[in-house]
């Protein structure tokens, strides 16, 4: 079934993986093309939210930080950020806002992919220019938002973003080939995968020898479609977080119509954004929360369905154009659904 889906989105294009683990507590079941001895690795950008959230949430469980914690603390001369709590930053209704559709940001990358952004100048193109909407009063996508999560996270615990992925995630869960790339060298082991976002008249270019992750303002993940699901299945599976945690991560804020793609695979019937996650908990299979993830080459997919028995599932790919993760996840939900009725 795994095989059948996969080939079927990537069409013979490039490398491509999916994963699922079926029941909690259980093995992955995983497939990738082409066929090799070692499962491939990809940028899983923003799965990366959730990471990140998780974080949050183990830091609050040790009473280091709290969910209504005001971003003062930290960054006292932002516009705002007394109004702006934790929780906010991480289910996006701070108002802060995103840097993907600023024509800056994508001529900068054309032009120096192997230069990112600092964050004084994430800082300046975003907020620093005003907000949205008033805290609490909207919801709007901001990668600048979980920029200010890992500043604080590192602040808080003195521990680099990389080091506290590592040291609190993947090898309490032994996640062997998850960790944050820093560096256009980190990306050598991944996937090999072309980007036209990367030049300025569009001619595909490596990705590996010429993105820098640093253009991902809050970190990136690089990850295994088998590395992910672990990860879901164990943060579900309270073998992560307390119940008391998952509660708060689950607790979801609808996502307004206007920022819902209308050809979404997944044809979330109530799209919503809980902490780190995005959700809907209506859906054909039942609640379903998880992420998905794009960029420069790399897209990935990952959700877990309470609905089918707490099935975990994540796709990922190294082709840029024509193939969706998100697309051989809901093929995955589906066919497993359909087999159970």
């Amino acid at each position: 079934m795994l095989r059948d889906v996969l080939l079927a989105a990537a069409r013979g294009q490039g490398v491509a993986s999916v994963s699922v683990i079926a029941t909690p507590g259980a093995e992955p079941e995983s497939f990738w093309i082409p066929e090799s001895a070692m499962e491939p690795t990809f940028l899983a950008y923003s799965i990366t939210k959730t990471f990140t959230a998780s974080l949050v949430l183990l830091l609050c469980e040790e009473q280091a930080l709290h969910l209504d914690d005001s971003l003062a603390r930290w960054f006292p001369r932002i516009a705002r950020a007394d109004r702006i709590s934790l929780r906010q930053l991480l289910d996006h209704t701070a108002g802060i806002p995103d840097y993907g559709r600023l024509r800056s940001y994508h001529d900068d990358l054309r032009s120096s992919p192997e230069t990112p952004w600092t964050f004084e100048r994430f800082a300046a193109e975003t907020f620093e220019k005003g907000f949205d909407f008033e805290p609490g009063k909207g919801w709007g996508y901001s990668n600048p938002g979980y920029m200010l999560l890992k500043r604080i996270l590192e602040k808080v615990s003195g521990r680099s973003y990389r080091q506290l992925v590592a040291e609190r995630i993947a090898r309490p869960l032994g996640l062997r080939m998850t960790f944050v790339a820093e560096s256009i060298p980190d990306l050598e082991m991944l996937a090999p995968g072309t980007s036209r976002a990367l030049s300025p008249d569009g001619s595909p270019r490596d990705v590996r020898a010429h993105y820098h992750p640093g253009w991902v303002s809050h970190g990136v993940i690089a990850s295994s479609a088998s590395d992910i699901v672990r990860f879901l299945d164990a943060l579900f599976d309270e073998r992560l977080l307390s119940r008391r945690s998952l509660d708060e991560m689950m607790t979801l804020v609808r996502v307004p119509a206007e920022h819902v793609p209308g050809d979404s695979p997944l044809r979330m019937a109530a799209p919503s954004y809980g902490l780190g996650l995005m959700g809907d908990p209506v859906s054909a299979w039942g609640r379903i929360v998880g992420h998905n993830g794009g960029g420069p080459c790399y897209s990935s997919s990952a959700f877990h369905a309470a609905g089918l028995g707490g099935m975990s599932v994540c796709a990922m790919g190294a082709i840029e154009e024509n193939f969706s993760a998100e697309a051989v996840v809901a093929g995955v939900l589906d066919h497993v659904l359909h087999t159970r009725r």
